[in-house]
């Protein structure tokens, strides 16, 4: 059994395919069908199609992707990034609509592009610190929420180095990518090393030959752009001229809308920085809709008709910008009476605790977008995330981020109300604009996607954008080197994965993830400092604090990381219902399965799976939890093929017993045996808990804390294929051992490096504990 890709569900009887949009039986909408194609392998020959095999039903941020309506939804992903085989939801026997033509136009598409591979456009170490959130060099008191546009445009950019239709032959381009992290070198690095990398760009014949077929940057942080935050001067900023550019606007044309006062400033300022670039494709805010604590739920037609709430929408009660409060504060007005509404029940006020926020907004089918101090608004990209139909007031919104213009229109995802007629009767023509034709809801609510077709539809965008400007759009440079060297060896290409490895040693071993600060090896009265080893010992202090768990009793750090990456909260698992339930496997449980009694008062429709290795703690694991049904115990430990692991018995009287070390053990007589079983059989074994296939089991958080097992664990699910669908990691690292810290970090890295490939680290502490997240 493979877990590498998924596995196609048995098409529903008759009488389930009719599902009511709004409890009407005569308006139908087929069930989703899945199928998978195998992953797509890299060919330098040819031009190679995007195959990404979905069309458009359940989106799944906990198994890749996620859902734009229709092909919108898709496309919107923009702000997420995996291009991997998912499901596809159409009937047969209908018409095949503009979104399936449109879907058959972007998978078969033949575009090429070429991305920049020297790091020092790259940039592997500066995106490595946005990703895991490293100290700043920012530091202004504005302008926090630019850190998740700044990882977003990692995303796309990660998502273009990933994606089939990249070409390592600059010769077969049409167009060519530069990867500068451009918002995280403003946030982690400084504008002396923008300046250096555009230099770079700007030196190269590539770019000197041809740049009008360049996308320079991707650069979404709003007014955080231009000369004078990237230190180039007036005529290094003209080279960009013939370029293009990705932005989260395209402000220009648009200052009639900001009229006075401080909008005129900060538009006139972004007019002006943008004045440099004739060709803007603007993607939104790429980092909110891709942000792994914002609300992600899967959705069918029948999931989407279950929701409680009909509309979502609530603010904060200072005023906002840019003359929008009148929009933003209208159902708040004395004259409003939110009970006048047709569809009820409904989520509308001002703030709310975050749990009911997130809870609420999974659980509606129509979320408010509503123009603030700009036209954009990221509510847009939450709404999509969460499986909710966005409800615009915004008249301009779709000039300003026009996502995908040559693809879709915002009708073809979105119900859009006019700010006039939202003023004079917000109640009316909220109730009116929902209340569409049955094809139109059936397109809009069918429409929300399983996979990104982001890569093929930005192609497609730069592509036809360059038409526009009378740009030869053939394959190829039109002149040399490529046409006196056909043949020629691309240019040598540093290895991303080694790239990885290193920039994490480097962050590991330098204990970057914490300052080193020498202090004094005694108190001030005298007193010699020590700490506790990984045995709970106490040893002499050091004379310095590390990151590294249980090695120099740096605990106030691993505490904090606990609560960053196991105790904050994860809407991934809150999708789970009695009759689904979300499935949580905890490695390593010990004696209490510690992490699982926190999980399961937060995550109560979740079904528990402690594995433990060691049988006396097994023993002592199932007679605890007798009576939780919620509970399954497990005396085995996992890898990829079965084995036993020997343990020495005097070990087990310690603090901690390190797995990874469980080969010393020699003497029989203090011998303890525990049992491996392998992936196969574990999965197997669930799913006849939960009356599913094996094939069918996919555990929502593996959740690992197995003293030093985590390593291979890890590395053999990479193998395996079954960890590439598991929506949420958490790992507790460990340093300990008979190979020490050097040994240990590199095993992390080469961990990290993998997970990368398919997940996201949403926080990170080397040594301590850590949450992945798949990616979108």
């Amino acid at each position: 059994m493979s877990y590498r890709h998924r596995q196609a569900r048995d098409d529903p009887p008759d009488d389930e395919e009719d599902q009511s949009l709004l409890g009407n039986n005569d308006l139908t909408l087929a069930a989703p069908r899945s199928f998978s194609q195998p992953k797509h392998q890299h060919n330098n020959s040819s031009a190679s199609a995007s195959s990404s095999s979905l069309a458009f039903s359940t989106f799944d941020f906990g198994s890749k992707a996620w859902r734009p309506a229709a092909v919108a939804f898709v496309l919107l992903l923009a702000l997420y990034n995996i291009i991997t085989p998912h499901s596809i939801s159409k009937a047969e026997s209908l018409p095949v609509s503009k979104i399936e033509r449109m879907t058959g136009l972007l998978e078969s598409s033949t575009i090429r592009y070429y991305v920049y591979d020297d790091d020092e456009l790259v940039l592997s170490d500066i995106r490595e610190k946005a990703i895991r959130d490293a100290p700043k060099t920012w530091r202004a008191k504005w302008g926090h929420r630019f850190f998740d546009y700044a990882r977003g445009e990692i995303r796309w950019i990660e998502a273009l180095e990933r994606h089939p239709q990249r070409t390592r032959d600059p010769c077969e381009a049409h167009f060519f990518v530069v990867p500068i992290p451009l918002g995280a070198a403003l946030f982690w690095g400084q504008s002396q090393l923008i300046k250096e990398t555009f230099q770079k760009l700007f030196n190269s014949t590539l770019f000197q030959q041809h740049p009008e077929r360049h996308v320079a940057a991707f650069a979404s942080t709003e007014k955080v752009f231009g000369s004078n935050w990237w230190g180039l001067s007036d005529e290094e900023m003209k080279k960009f001229r013939s370029a293009m550019i990705v932005r989260d606007s395209d402000i220009r044309g648009l200052k009639d809308w900001a009229n006075s006062g401080h909008c005129a400033r900060e538009y006139k300022q972004q007019e002006n920085a943008q004045k440099y670039f004739s060709h803007i494709i603007s993607l939104g805010y790429g980092g909110e809709g891709s942000k792994p604590s914002n609300v992600y739920n899967t959705v069918t037609t029948e999931s989407w008709n279950q929701k409680q709430f009909w509309y979502f929408y609530h603010t904060r009660k200072y005023p906002s910008i840019c003359n929008s409060t009148q929009f933003r504060q209208r159902f708040f007005a004395n004259s409003t009476r939110l009970e006048l509404f047709e569809h009820q029940p409904l989520s509308i006020g001002f703030d709310i605790p975050p749990d009911e926020w997130a809870e609420h907004f999974a659980d509606s089918k129509f979320c408010l977008v509503i123009r603030g101090d700009q036209p954009g608004s990221r509510s847009l990209n939450r709404a999509i995330r969460a499986g909710c139909i966005p409800l615009i007031v915004s008249d301009i919104l779709p000039v300003f981020q026009s996502l995908y213009p040559k693809t879709l229109q915002y009708d073809d995802f979105a119900v859009i109300v006019k700010e006039e007629d939202f003023l004079e009767d917000p109640i009316g023509s909220l109730d009116k604009a929902i209340s569409l034709p049955k094809p139109k809801l059936k397109e809009k609510v069918g429409g929300f996607a399983s996979d990104s077709l982001f890569v093929p539809a930005l192609a497609r965008e730069i592509v036809e954008t360059m038409k526009e400007k009378g740009l030869a759009v053939a394959a190829g440079p039109i002149s040399t080197p490529c046409n006196s060297n056909k043949h020629a060896s691309p240019p040598a290409m540093s290895s991303s994965m080694d790239a990885k490895i290193l920039s994490c040693l480097k962050q590991i071993l330098l204990n970057r993830e914490l300052l080193i600060i020498p202090q004094s090896p005694i108190y001030s009265d005298g007193t010699p400092r020590t700490a506790l080893n990984g045995k709970g010992q106490e040893v002499p202090f050091l004379g310095a604090h590390f990151a590294h768990h249980g090695d120099t009793g740096d605990y106030k750090r691993w505490n904090k990381s606990i609560q960053m990456a196991r105790a904050s909260p994860m809407p991934q698992l809150q999708q789970g219902t009695e009759k689904s339930p979300c499935i949580v496997l905890e490695i390593g449980a010990n004696r209490e399965a510690k992490s699982s009694q926190e999980h399961i008062k937060k995550y109560p429709n979740c079904q528990y799976h402690a594995y433990e290795v060691i049988p006396q703690y097994a023993k002592e694991l199932k007679d605890r939890w007798t009576g939780e049904p919620r509970m399954h115990v497990h005396p085995y430990g996992l890898a990829e093929n079965e084995t036993e692991v020997k343990v020495d018995s005097e070990a087990l009287n310690g603090l901690s017993t390190f797995v990874g070390d469980s080969e010393d053990s020699k003497n029989e007589e203090t011998t303890v045996i525990g049992q491996i079983r392998s992936f196969d059989f574990a999965l197997s074994e669930i799913g006849q808990l939960h009356d599913r296939t094996a094939d069918a089991v996919i555990p929502t958080l593996l959740d690992i804390n197995c003293e030093g097992c985590e390593y291979n664990l890890l590395l053999q699910a990479k193998k395996h294929g079954f960890i590439e669908r598991v929506p949420v990691i958490l790992i507790g690292w460990h340093a300990y051992g008979k190979d020490g810290v050097g040994a240990r970090a590199w095993e992390l890295c080469q961990v990290r490096a993998m997970l990368s490939e398919t997940h996201e680290m949403a926080y990170g502490l080397g040594f301590g504990w850590e949450r992945w997240v798949l990616r979108a």
